[in-house]
């Protein structure tokens, strides 16, 4: 592969972009089999639950009976989750968890950097825990094995960290791309998803377009291109007196969206206060899970039969709401205990169950609502856009999920009043977003922070610009004020926030009198309120706060000579 590295930086991407998008369709779809065949030989196999997929409900017009109170499901969900768990922390701790999350982890803080085992060890625990009967997606999968095989690629043939993380990315939107045949919102989800804010990896976007067109190109000439859902009858947006309903969706999904995180992190939180072996919890959370099924059975699994039922209105009221808050809570206890799945999909089927039981409802006292269909979509969208913070990507995805693209306009005003309510909701709270991984702009992303205090620092040598002398201060004072080292893009040099002593040899002497390391570089100095940019003729004062670029080894040496006293003060 020598002749690759040799390529410029684009072609290379986008060669690599394509390689990435087939081999994460065939993840992808190696991953679906590994479900049905796990699914085969526990929830149907041992608990003797058909698995109900969107085909077989278009078809069936109705809700099937299912049997109640089945002890068996437990059993299925129970070992499941013990065999995941087991598999999990035994072998890959970060394999653990919805898998989407990681990726963003990685992404912001590890370089892209993903280890060749995660990827194996998520397809085997999250068939486990999905064909078992968990309430779980297979996004979250989907996205950390495919970006995996990007980050894998790119650490094979030695490519910088920027080119990594860029494969990585790709390889989520391919992963995506085939899973839910959705090219266009796929390769937009996975430059958002990074980020809480209106914010996009706006760079890569060109290589994500390309690794999700190759997967989805090559996924559909298998599977076919038909959207993942299936609309009948006309559902068609038909004027502006059906907006106020939409709104009041849009406003129930943002509170519903706000709701999601608390209790998704809260249960996971309470799980990790367990005293208990990590490797026994997702079989707790199983069992758990599975206890709910046996009243509910509609919530095993990725659940898409029951979400295509309730699209058709062959669902009733109250069954609606039960299962979208049900759902809300069997998924954290799959996921939130340790199991591994994705928690996209049953942020969609959540939606679902809003919408067609707010339209379920809607019809009873009026008769100017939308139709049941039409509020299901949106309130698909309208739920994961809030609660993940995706609003663009989110809209895209459901219209090319379902094949609604006249219903893009009530989309967009239900997601923008859900994405609004939930940020004004969350914005305060621990967990603000289903993604704790996601930052909310690109300046607070280590990544970025790097890049931007190298050019700062590069700058700042140069002398060749006048800087805003509070800048640096104030982004970066809470972390440094820590005694936290920020690492800088490249090389070895870290940015740091140190505190001139009150009885240094240092204080009242001139910058170009000390004898700082030649590797050690003051930034600024806060001097009171006062922020300077320094030179040599800068007087340091007790009490001042230096922010300063350099090696640890030489940071330790520079704070060495800053507590090194002055002889008045030996004296004393």
């Amino acid at each position: 592969m020598r002749w690759l590295l040799k390529l410029d930086k684009t072609s290379r991407l986008v060669f690599l972009s394509i390689i990435v998008g087939v081999v994460g369709a065939a993840g992808s779809h190696f991953f679906l089999w590994m479900v049905e065949r796990v699914s085969d030989l526990l929830i149907v196999g041992i608990g003797h639950m058909p698995v109900l997929t969107t085909q077989e409900a278009s078809e069936l017009g109705a809700s099937p009976a299912l049997p109640l109170l089945n002890w068996l499901i437990p059993v299925s969900t129970t070992l499941g989750g013990l065999l995941a768990g087991v598999l999990v922390f035994s072998v890959a701790p970060e394999a653990e968890g919805h898998g989407t999350d990681a990726a963003i982890r990685s992404f912001h803080r590890l370089g892209g950097y993903v280890r060749t085992r995660v990827p194996i060890v998520k397809i085997i625990a999250s068939a486990l825990t999905i064909g078992s009967g968990g309430s779980a997606g297979r996004e979250g999968p989907t996205a950390q094995i495919a970006s995996g095989f990007g980050s894998i690629t790119a650490t094979w043939l030695k490519l910088p960290d920027d080119e990594r993380r860029t494969l990585m990315l790709v390889g989520m939107a391919a992963g995506l791309s085939a899973i839910f045949r959705s090219p266009l919102g796929t390769a937009i989800l996975a430059v958002e998803v990074l980020y809480s804010g209106l914010a996009f990896e706006s760079a890569v976007l060109v290589y994500t377009f390309i690794g999700a067109a190759t997967a989805y190109a090559i996924s559909g000439s298998f599977t076919g291109f038909a959207p993942l859902f299936k609309l009948v009858g006309p559902i068609g947006f038909t004027g502006a007196r059906e907006l106020p309903w939409y709104a009041l969706l849009g406003i129930m999904a943002g509170l519903l969206g706000a709701l999601m995180p608390r209790v998704y992190y809260g249960i996971r939180d309470a799980f990790g206060k367990l005293r208990m072996p990590k490797h026994l919890k997702p079989a707790v959370g199983g069992l758990a899970m599975g206890l709910i099924a046996m009243v509910f059975p509609q919530l095993l699994g990725t659940g898409y039969g029951w979400m295509q039922l309730a699209i058709d209105g062959n669902l009733g009221l109250w069954l609606m709401l039960a299962l979208a808050l049900g759902k809300l809570v069997t998924m954290a206890l799959t996921i939130g205990s340790g199991g591994s799945g994705g928690i996209f999909g049953p942020s969609l089927y959540v939606g679902v169950m809003l919408g067609g039981g707010m339209a379920a409802a809607l019809h009873g006292v009026t008769t100017s609502a939308p139709a049941p269909q039409a509020f299901a979509v949106v309130g698909m969208a309208a739920v994961f856009a809030g609660a993940a913070r995706v609003p663009l990507a989110t809209l895209i995805m459901v219209a090319e999920m379902t094949g609604g693209y006249q219903l893009i306009l009530p989309t967009m005003l239900a997601v923008a009043i859900s994405f609004m309510v939930q940020e004004r909701l969350g914005h305060r709270w621990k967990y603000p977003t289903l993604y704790e991984s996601a930052v909310e702009n690109l300046g607070d992303s280590p990544v970025h922070q790097g890049e931007y205090l190298q050019t700062v620092v590069n700058l700042l040598r140069k002398r060749v610009v006048t800087l805003d002398p509070t800048i640096l201060d104030r982004e970066f004072v809470e972390r440094l004020s820590r005694g936290e080292g920020v690492p800088m893009s490249d090389g070895n040099e870290m940015v740091y926030m140190t505190e001139v002593p009150d009885d240094s040899v240092v204080v009242g002497l001139e910058i170009r009198q000390l004898p700082i390391p030649s590797d050690v570089l003051v930034v600024s100095i806060l001097h009171d309120a006062e922020a300077i940019i320094p030179d040599g003729s800068s007087r340091l004062s007790a009490g001042d706060k230096l922010t300063v670029v350099a090696t640890p080894t030489s940071m330790e040496a520079f704070k060495l000579m800053l507590a090194e006293k002055a002889p008045e003060a030996e004296a004393v």
